[in-house]
Parts: C-alpha cells; structure tokens; sequence
C-alpha cells in the first residue's frame, strides 16, 4: 500500500449562535471538562479556544464574539470547528490524507462529541464549511528514491509565485533580513494560501514549541514514519470556500452542507494539481548540463534552442524562477513566461539541480505519484483476476 496519499487533512465548520448563548455553551465546555479532565480552554485573540488534552480526538473549537451575520442582519457569536476527519473517525494516522470515505465516520463521532458537550454545539449538517485544507503527501522513498527531504525543499523553495501571491515571512532572530522558513514554501493571497513543507521538520518544530509550553512531544514513531514525505497543501480560506459554495448552488441547488460536493476525491484532485502545475511546475529536476543535454536532442533551431538554455541559465542564476523572473518586463517578460511553457512541454522544471548533489534528475513528484497509483491500480486489478481464476480453477479440479 503507498504511503502517498492525496485528498485533505482539516476542515473547519463554522455554526452561528445568539450571544445570550455563548455563557451557557461555555458553562456546557467547563461542565464537561470538570467531570472528564479531558478539555483545555483559554482565551486567544479576544477569542476563546477549546482543545483536547490528547491529540487523538482530532477535533478543537473556537468561539468568536460580536460576528456580523450578513444574511440574518445582527451580530452573533460564532463557534468554528476545526477536526481531523481521520483522527476524528477513530483511525490515528497523522500523516495520511483523509479522503471522501472517511467521512461517514469522522460525521457519526463529530454528533457523539458534540451531544456530549452541550445541545448547543448542534450537528455536523448544520455548519457551514469555511475552511479546506487539501493536500497531496509525497513520500521520496517511493516517488523519488536517493532523495533527502532537504533536497527536495531547497529545489521547491526555487518555484514560481504566481500573479497576487506573495511568499510569507518571518523575521530571522540572527539577520536583519527576512525569509520564509527553511523547511517549507509558504505562499499567501487574500483566498488562498500554499504551503508545501518537510513533514519531520515540521514535527520537530512542534515537538519543540510542545516542550517550551509543557506538552509532549511528538511519538518518536510519529516523527519516523514522516523522515521523508513532504506535503503540498491547498489551504481554502473563507472567502475562496465562498465563492466555491456559490458554484456548487448554482449547479446542485442550495444543500444545507455542501461538503458532499466540495469534498469529492476528483475535486481534491483537480484543485492539488491546478495549484501544484501553476507553482511547482510540470517538469522534472535535472541538472543544468544534463536539462541542456535534453533540448540539444529535441534538434531546435538554433534560436530556439538558445533561448531555451538562456532560460535555465538565468533561473541557475537567480537561484528561483519567481525572482529570474522579477527582473524582466514588458514584452521580455512574456516572452520568458512562454520558454518557461516551451521547457514544461519538454517535461524539464527550470529550476535544476545543484551538481554537487551527484544527483541528474528527479521526476516531477505528482506525476510519479498518479504512476504509482495507476500501477497500484492494475496490480491490485491483476491480484484481483488471479484470485478469481485461481478459485475458479480450484472448483473445477474438484470436479476431476
């Protein structure tokens, strides 16, 4: 079975309550909590937060004074559910996506909990979805073997930033200057964020930030079996699920919980490789000389094939397609933009491989994953016929 996985790993909900409501629902949470010692509350922001102690409930709550509710016209309490729908549905694997078919259960212990709580938290139908966090989890020993986490981070890092996005920053308590985090490539706009990061460095950034607030740190199990997959994230914020929900009522109607549409596999699929092919790109790693190797045997013309290697050149240089591409404009800038088009059709990303790595090419890490999938497909298919003539074959020389 691929440790691959594709689909989403949070999703958040959000239920309106009148603001009369909100003392008695935190009486409710301070209830439970007394008689199970199973629930921290405190303030964040202004507003006040919910968790489990234990991580292994994959659900926490958010309550939000004085929001105005634009349909109702008056202000509300807002309470935002964030869950896990694989943790949530009793299955603890924090690495693997959720999909589709982990709803049904991840739903059945999202009621329990909620009834157990306070009547107020209402049932899963009723909240409105206002976050999808898509994702894709690439695992190197399958996709691409003899590559470190590291690796693959630093060549991501050297990707594209489309039009009105903008790369998050931290300040660097040792530099003047500021940077996005080492092991991840974080991208924002005003609907969308992208995050694509090392699993284990993001582990060891929690295990620590657990230790200076008094918690556990992450299971060392935990920590292994992530070593290698780096995640592509899609996080839908409010206003992109907006405008996605409005889509879904103009073609299905006006269901009361659109998840059904919003959360489908093919749906997953589509938005991951939209976002991935737009940042990431369509191509392979290679090295520069080795990239160059492969448009001298496509036999160009001469122009073109200048133009071509001038391009991986300038990328080598600026060290990142967003910044080789910062520094053209105009007509010069279209025209890199289309060679960028003309390498993707080739199959070669234009940001290339250090030489020193001893390493020629690594495969476009979400195309090698559908491989892996087809052939998952077909050996599980050809298992499946084996199985069926086997048995079928068995029956018949019972009857010899």
């Amino acid at each position: 079975m691929l440790r691959s996985s594709l689909g989403f790993h949070t999703l958040t909900m959000s239920y309106p309550i009148f603001i009369q409501e909100s003392q008695q629902l935190i009486s409710d949470f301070k209830k439970y909590s007394k008689e199970t010692g199973a629930l921290q509350m405190y303030p964040e922001r202004g507003y006040f937060k919910i968790e489990f102690l234990s991580r292994a409930e994959g659900i926490s709550w958010l309550i939000r004074p004085n929001v105005w509710l634009e349909r109702a016209k008056l202000f509300v309490d807002m309470v935002d559910v964030t869950l896990n729908p694989k943790i949530l549905g009793g299955i603890h694997d924090y690495i693997t996506a959720a999909t589709y078919d982990d709803l049904d259960a991840a739903i059945a212990n999202f009621n329990r909990i909620s009834a157990s709580i306070s009547p107020l938290l209402s049932s899963f139908e009723h909240y409105t979805l206002t976050r999808i966090d898509c994702c894709v989890n690439f695992a190197l020993n399958e996709l691409a073997p003899g590559c470190t986490h590291e690796q693959v981070i630093n060549l991501i890092r050297r990707a594209d930033i489309p039009p009105h996005y903008e790369a998050w920053k931290n300040r660097n308590p040792t530099s003047i200057q500021q940077d996005t985090s080492l092991g991840s490539f974080y991208l924002m706009n005003g609907s969308v964020h992208i995050n694509c990061y090392s699993k284990y460095m993001k582990y060891e950034d929690q295990s620590r930030r657990n230790a200076e607030r008094g918690r556990p740190p992450i299971l060392e199990e935990t920590m292994e079996a992530a070593r290698d997959i780096i995640r592509f994230e899609v996080q839908c914020k409010p206003r992109k699920v907006y405008v996605l929900s409005r889509e879904v009522t103009k073609s299905k109607g006006d269901p009361p919980n659109k998840y059904e549409h919003l959360l489908t596999h093919d749906v997953c699929i589509d938005r991951i490789s939209s976002y991935y092919k737009k940042i990431i790109g369509r191509g392979g790693w290679y090295t520069l000389q080795e990239a160059i190797r492969k448009i001298q045997l496509q036999h160009f013309n001469s122009q073109k094939e200048e133009r071509l290697i001038k391009a991986l050149k300038r990328v080598s240089d600026y060290h990142s397609v967003a910044k080789a591409k910062a520094a053209y404009q105009g007509s010069d800038l279209d025209a890199f933009k289309r060679t960028l088009g003309d390498l993707a059709s080739l199959g070669i990303n234009p940001v290339t491989i250090p030489r020193e790595w001893g390493i020629k090419h690594i495969p476009n890490l979400l195309y090698a994953y559908f491989d892996k999938v087809s052939e998952e497909r077909i050996n599980k298919q050809w298992e499946e016929e084996f199985i069926l003539n086997y048995k079928k074959y068995a029956k018949d020389m019972e009857g010899i």
